[in-house]
């Protein structure tokens, strides 16, 4: 009987031991519990000088919940997203320093914010103030154009007779003008093109010779009208002419010439971004096939479509070399 007495016990020390300490998974208030606001939404400053300052905001919740913080422009229909996961919202997840979710940038205008709950029905709704707009760049970018200034008589375009290339005002990518450029051409796959010199570029400068470091940043409006055969219509390439020898003309049969090109299948404003050492030489170039970006003597752009797909549209606005990253990422 002792026996048996003592065996017991032993097995009701050891089922003891194995009991662990606190609950695993998760909190059932946060999985059931009715979402109250503890400390009202706020915007810490009331505006914001985004080239200087940066803005964030607070809130405390009673359980740990899925949260989503909209940002919009009322004039630009800029748009920042901020997504988080907690009981509180404050400067370590909500920082907030002036840059864009969706194009166009934001201009200094006033923003409607909205804090939504992806599972809860709980809106709040606050305003905002951007007295100065974030200015994208590390200090060694060259803008090539911006179209605030109209269209540069120095730079030199094709467009056929059925198409158009205009500057547009409102609407923009970036601040208010850009180019408009569109069109149907039945006989050939070109719509048109700009060639923008590097001596009329609106910054001067010299581009880093690194390939790896240099990156061409273009914003481009798409439109989302299919072809007959459900494809994207228009067709965007990026040509960049090199003046190897440095005498003020490009030469094909000895200097090189890099492109790329890309459908443009989607709608409203994206910033394309490329790499200068990603770039692809043409088959005809004759040069010395080292890519020398400090060395572009021209930045052709042109739209093309296929004669049989109809209508192409890709507009463009704030043209910018950058250097170390993609200037959405400056």
């Amino acid at each position: 009987m002792k026996k048996l007495t003592y065996l017991f016990l032993l097995a009701s020390v050891s089922f003891l031991s194995c009991e662990k300490e606190g609950i695993e998974g998760p909190n059932l208030n946060d999985l059931f519990g009715e979402l109250n606001i503890i400390e009202e939404f706020q915007i810490v400053n009331d505006s914001a000088s985004f080239n200087t300052e940066s803005a964030y905001f607070t809130a405390k919740f009673s359980k740990i919940v899925d949260w989503k913080i909209s940002i919009t422009g009322v004039s630009s229909g800029a748009q920042k997203v901020i997504l988080g996961k907690s009981n509180e919202i404050n400067a370590t997840n909500s920082l907030w320093r002036g840059e864009v979710t969706t194009l166009p940038f934001f201009k200094e205008e006033n923003c409607s914010v909205l804090l939504t709950f992806p599972s809860h029905n709980d809106t709040i709704s606050r305003s905002y103030m951007i007295s100065t707009a974030k200015t994208y760049g590390n200090g060694s970018e060259l803008v090539v154009s911006d179209f605030e200034n109209g269209f540069n008589p120095n730079f030199y375009d094709f467009f056929q007779s059925t198409c158009l290339k205009k500057i547009e005002s409102g609407g923009a990518g970036q601040s208010d003008k850009y180019l408009v450029q569109e069109g149907t051409c039945d006989w050939d796959w070109l719509i048109g093109y700009v060639d923008y010199y590097a001596d009329h570029w609106y910054q001067q400068g010299t581009l880093n010779a690194n390939p790896e470091n240099v990156y061409i940043n273009i914003m481009i409006n798409g439109d989302s009208t299919l072809s007959p055969t459900n494809e994207a219509n228009s067709l965007f390439k990026l040509e960049f002419w090199e003046d190897e020898n440095q005498d003020g003309y490009y030469d094909l049969s000895s200097e090189d010439k890099y492109a790329v090109e890309f459908d443009v299948d989607w709608n409203g404003w994206k910033m394309i971004s490329y790499r200068y050492s990603d770039l692809i030489l043409e088959w005809n170039s004759g040069g010395n096939a080292i890519r020398e970006p400090n060395k572009i003597s021209n930045f052709r752009t042109l739209l093309l479509a296929n004669p049989e797909s109809g209508f192409a549209k890709a507009d463009v606005d704030y043209i910018v070399w950058s250097e170390g990253s993609s200037i959405l990422n400056q």
